[in-house]
């Protein structure tokens, strides 16, 4: 086993098809056929279920695939914390967040990263807090935005924001952002909310089961650009940080309020791994992640408290 093989495994598990792998990696089908086949022979297994429409993996490539991709990265950081002899900081970093901060944040961050960083590559995943601990527990990301109450084995959580929530209703509603709904009030709304396994409509329908309410959600709706959608054409109203609907609150196609009794609030922590060192390249992300949410609060983006700093430079 080499690492041009688990190279090619990790491709051809990514893309499921040695023809794209093909085209990906600029190597001939039956060389990367023969590599595969190779590894297979080498660790006793069979990696793929071979079929006409592509290649799945078994339950030993799936294991193979989580492991080879954090060997991988390790060399990868390594390689690329030792080009800082040329004082240029490189390599990838991977980070998780769930949708609703993706949507908001990726973008600002994104840019202003790569502008200071152009050498590093940057990869976006999204999903719930719960896969994003799974995923940092296999090495699969490096760095995660996460809501919860920083609890988990092996992971450092350092404190970034307490964001507060808003009720988001179309513009013919006419709140304002100086207004306020009761919780009891805003429940007896037709409410659009996100699927049941995600932490927003959680938080929401926790606190309606303490008051013995029951929501009415005609329409669910991941998507945070279909929400609003929604939203906008009257057929309901949510429940959304600020800096998700800010620009459409300028428009004047949305509108916000204050929800009170109680006040609805999230807590926003950053999550690494404590069982691998992070790279250079990893830690001036952490920074100039803190530093963009640290902006977006004082130009009035994101409402909410900022909580804790992180050191190093940016």
């Amino acid at each position: 086993m080499d690492l041009k093989q688990l190279n090619t495994f990790v491709q051809v598990a990514e893309l499921g098809s040695l023809s794209k792998a093909s085209d990906r990696l600029r190597i001939v089908q039956p060389a990367l056929s023969r590599q595969i086949r190779m590894l297979e022979e080498d660790l006793k297994v069979t990696l793929f279920t071979r079929h006409g429409r592509g290649m799945v993996l078994t339950h030993a490539g799936e294991l193979l695939r989580v492991r080879a991709g954090s060997i991988l990265r390790q060399i990868e950081e390594t390689r690329a914390d030792l080009s800082l002899e040329a004082g240029v900081v490189r390599g990838q970093v991977i980070l998780g967040v769930p949708p609703t901060v993706g949507d908001v944040l990726a973008t600002r961050l994104v840019e202003r990263f790569l502008q200071r960083y152009p050498e590093v590559r940057l990869r976006v995943a999204t999903a719930f807090s719960g896969y994003l601990l799974e995923w940092l527990h296999s090495g699969e990301i490096d760095i995660a935005v996460i809501y919860g109450s920083e609890q988990g084995a092996n992971i450092r959580f350092s404190p970034l924001l307490v964001e507060n929530l808003y009720f988001i209703a179309s513009a013919q509603s006419r709140r304002g952002p100086h207004d306020a709904i009761s919780f009891d009030e805003m429940a007896a709304q037709n409410l659009i909310l996100p699927g049941p396994q995600h932490g927003l409509r959680i938080l929401i329908e926790n606190e309606a089961r303490r008051r013995g309410i029951t929501l009415k959600i005609p329409v669910e709706a991941d998507a945070l650009q279909i929400l609003k959608g929604l939203v906008a054409r009257g057929l309901g109203a949510t429940v959304l940080p600020m800096p998700a609907v800010h620009q459409d609150i300028a428009a004047g196609i949305l509108t916000a309020c204050s929800v009170v009794d109680p006040h609805l609030s999230r807590k926003l922590v950053i999550a690494r791994p404590m069982g691998r060192k992070a790279s250079l390249a990893v830690q001036r992300f952490e920074a100039i992640l803190y530093q963009e949410v640290t902006d977006m609060v004082r130009e009035g983006v994101w409402d909410g408290k900022l909580l804790g700093s992180v050191s190093g430079p940016a």
